[in-house]
């Protein structure tokens, strides 16, 4: 027998001696009281839960604005850096893991794939979804069951002082229930985060219901059935939890409408500047988001050029691009349409010298650069030939950051000034270097 079986049988044990001194009657009126709070703290968390999400604060509390390095701490967070799958031979697999897993795989609404494990990312927002619901649910039982106290107490004051021995037995079997029943609703409680194994205490908790308790192990199965069939939110409420996290990023359009007209096409022509392809267009004149799939469509990323020292530069460029687009989505720039026009031909104007031209040569001219810096010189080599096509190569991008940079200088009144950018030194990979 385990420490938790004795723990538990106390409570049972310790609300039937106070029915002992309640009697059959206050005993019965104690049982109908906590019955009518349970059921609706089981019954009502989850829809209050999901009103509460409504409120800024609570839903940046439990589900936050996603779940990467970037995003605020949130519950969601939280569980997506520590959780791991359990084995899948375990109770928690079965019993914790595979039922919220199974309503998420069947859900059809998907988390926009940013460098994070949806899955787990899917995963982590359900969770805390089902944490908070199960903290609402017990705010609502300890809420109802003060004030039916007042009721009890009111109808306690006519019920006789007096009690027979058999009401005292009658009393003790009904307090022994009502101790059954603390006990499974603190269980059922218990098997909405049981499955955080990484948050010191819970795991040894879980052992002992799942393994090395003796009847309390059959409590642990009933609430767990219980939690899956009843408790669990559907599909439908995991898709509505998903937007309130990915609305600003999702493909559902939920924020297009604030834009319109050339004040649209720029934020569209700008935001496309990050990638090689254009995720970004304009559909029934709202904003329509592709995500990319690494071949007609890629992001671009500064760490790609890491070791040539460029990387620095092009962060900063596409930095800058995404504090420009930031602006118009904010509505911060108080520009007319014309002014929009304006800037919208030097970022993507057909037929000249514009930014989005000069963003796609200078991605390609450093990835040449790339493999060239990266190729070390042949001991057979002429280093004065290859040398000079690297330095030709290094030249031509100088020249392209430097042509970008002038392009924004109309941006810096409205967007703030183009960064400081520092030039990495033209430097060669030698065969000693590859060697090292």
């Amino acid at each position: 027998m385990s420490w938790i079986d004795v723990a538990l049988l106390a409570v049972v044990v310790l609300v039937g001696l106070l029915g002992v001194l309640k009697g059959a009657k206050k005993s019965a009126l104690s049982l109908g009281a906590f019955l009518i709070a349970f059921l609706l703290a089981f019954f009502l968390s989850t829809v209050i839960a999901e009103a509460l999400l409504g409120i800024d604060g609570v839903k940046d509390f439990v589900l936050g604005n996603g779940v990467d390095a970037k995003a605020q701490w949130s519950l969601a967070k939280f569980i997506y850096s520590g959780w791991k799958v359990p084995d899948d031979k375990s109770f928690l697999f079965a019993n914790f893991y595979k039922p919220m897993n199974d309503v998420i795989k069947n859900a059809t609404t998907a988390i926009p794939s940013t460098g994070i494990d949806v899955a787990q990312a899917g995963f982590a927002i359900y969770g805390a979804f089902v944490l908070f619901s199960a903290i609402c649910g017990v705010g609502i039982f300890i809420v109802v069951r003060l004030l039916l106290i007042i009721v009890t107490v009111i109808i306690k004051s006519y019920i006789g002082k007096k009690k027979t021995v058999m009401s005292r037995l009658v009393g003790f079997l009904i307090g022994a229930v009502r101790g059954a029943m603390w006990v499974f609703a603190f269980t059922l409680v218990f098997s909405c985060f049981a499955g955080y194994t990484f948050v010191p205490g819970i795991e040894s908790i879980q052992n002992e219901y799942g393994d090395k308790a003796v009847m309390c192990n059959y409590v642990n199965d009933w609430a767990y059935g219980l939690r899956n069939k009843l408790f669990l939110p559907n599909k439908e409420t995991y898709g509505r939890l998903v937007e309130m996290v990915y609305k600003k990023t999702s493909t559902d359009n939920s924020n297009a409408e604030k834009l319109a007209g050339d004040e649209l096409k720029l934020f569209i022509n700008v935001s496309n500047l990050g990638y090689d392809g254009a995720p970004w267009s304009i559909d029934n004149h709202k904003r329509k988001f592709t995500e990319p799939d690494n071949t007609t469509i890629k992001l671009r990323v500064s760490s790609e050029f890491e070791s040539t020292g460029f990387d620095a530069v092009v962060q900063a460029i596409l930095d800058y691009n995404n504090s420009i687009a930031a602006k118009i989505d904010g509505k911060k720039t108080g520009l007319t349409s014309q002014q929009f026009t304006t800037y919208d031909q030097i970022v993507a104007g057909a037929g000249m010298d514009n930014i989005d031209e000069r963003m796609d040569d200078l991605w390609h001219a450093m990835r040449k650069y790339e493999y060239d810096y990266s190729q070390p010189l042949a001991e057979d080599e002429e280093a004065t030939v290859r040398n000079s096509t690297l330095s030709q190569d290094y030249n031509a991008i100088k020249s392209l950051i430097l042509n970008i940079q002038s392009k924004y200088e109309p941006f810096a009144e409205v967007f703030g000034a183009f960064p400081e950018i520092e030039l990495p030194e033209l430097k060669r990979v030698s065969t000693e270097q590859t060697q090292e």
